[in-house]
């Protein structure tokens, strides 16, 4: 069933431009303070915990809430950033990493193919971690209690220039209905609690500030996967020749 959540009435008065920033800052403080609670905690138990993979888990996480607060940061602060020249496989591995314990129960129905010999990407390689691991967590919560419950994640070069990461499920599937609805901010069909319906809106939005794209891949996509229920396409620009490394 289709929702979209409605702003309570107080919240409509406050500006944006102004909650956001100062969102951030908050949100900074404590992420900070548990990153240096962390550090002592690795310095008094030695070389051992680093080896302990709940520990690196942790360490990715609070990682991944740094660059969210980056993310968002530079999200509003559109031209600050500068484009890079970026190897696209590597943080498409990273945003799978980070969901490694929701990607562990699926063993072998889930994949993450990386075609060989990709050109290199260029853009913010954190707008497209964020954009990865949102389009990741989605297809996990799609085949959740849905068998064969299978998920895959492509990198491959694009048929005409650039890299496309591919993400396709066998899950519960996109009515047609709604499909054009599902990049619009506050759009979701999940219940209260566990969506906000700006993931996908965000992650467009953020791909976009250099030419990259988020899509829903239409039924006669020749590059879709021929089992995919749903499938969305992230496209990267190829890193142009002058392009610094």
């Amino acid at each position: 069933m289709k929702r979209k959540h409605e702003d309570p009435p107080g919240l409509a008065l406050l500006d944006a431009e102004l909650l956001a920033p100062a969102l951030l800052h908050e949100l900074r403080q404590p992420l900070m303070g548990a990153d240096a609670a962390a550090t002592l905690l690795e310095r008094a138990a030695g070389p051992a915990l680093a080896q302990q993979e709940a520990w690196r888990i942790l360490r990715g996480q609070l990682a991944r809430m740094g660059e969210v607060v980056n993310g968002y940061d530079e999200l509003f602060r559109a031209g600050d950033a500068e484009p890079v020249r970026f190897a696209v496989a590597p943080v498409v591995a990273r945003a799978v990493d980070l969901l490694a314990l929701r990607v562990r129960p699926l063993g072998s129905r889930f994949a993450f193919t990386p075609a060989a010999r990709l050109p290199d990407g260029f853009g913010a390689p954190g707008a497209l971690v964020h954009a990865a691991t949102n389009l990741i967590a989605n297809a996990l919560d799609a085949v959740h209690g849905v068998p064969p419950g299978r998920v895959e994640v492509r990198v491959l070069e694009a048929a005409g220039d650039g890299i496309e990461v591919r993400v396709s499920d066998a899950g519960t599937g996109i009515p047609a209905e709604i499909r054009a609805h599902v990049f619009e901010p506050r759009f979701t069909t999940k219940p209260p609690g566990h969506g906000t319906g700006l993931g996908l809106h965000i992650s467009r939005r953020l791909m976009s500030r250099f030419g990259g794209a988020v899509t829903l891949v239409d039924a006669d996509d020749p590059a879709r996967l021929p089992w995919a229920v749903t499938e969305f396409c992230i496209s990267i620009p190829a890193a142009p020749a002058e392009a610094r490394p």
